[in-house]
């Protein structure tokens, strides 16, 4: 499998406004078309690669894709992060049943307000790992 590059770099932040703040009026980025919700931004920091910005407690509130110790550090402490990759959207399955027969845990492929299918999985080590199905 190739990827396609990173998708995201989510971040947990004390307050998702003031960092949206930084990112765009002192460094140039710009606020991204997809609205995540309440208590959370996505900044555009290339083509296809995005910053997000989330409080504790609001990223994984409504559905919890990472149920392991890191899925838990993740949505509670500032400072925290994850990978989200982007690879093709047709690997997005095989990638799937791979992490499954491997005897992972996944969630998803779920299918996001884009119309692109993201699937989530913790590494052995535990980190919270995605990958965001995208047309190149």
């Amino acid at each position: 499998m190739n990827s396609l590059g990173y998708a995201e770099i989510a971040l947990v932040v004390a307050d998702a406004e003031r960092s949206a703040r930084f990112y765009i009026d002192v460094v140039g980025y710009e606020l991204a078309e997809y609205d995540p919700g309440p208590g959370a931004r996505l900044i555009k920091v290339g083509p296809d690669h995005y910053l997000g910005l989330w409080e504790p407690n609001v990223w994984g509130a409504k559905r919890r894709p990472f149920e392991g110790r890191y899925g838990a550090e993740f949505r509670q402490r500032v400072g925290q992060a994850h990978l989200v990759f982007a690879i093709h959207q047709d690997e997005v399955r095989p990638l799937a049943e791979r992490l499954v027969r491997a005897g992972y845990s996944v969630h998803g492929p779920e299918v996001h307000q884009d119309g692109s299918l993201h699937l989530y999985a913790s590494d052995p080590d535990d980190h919270a790992m995605e990958w965001w199905g995208r047309q190149p």
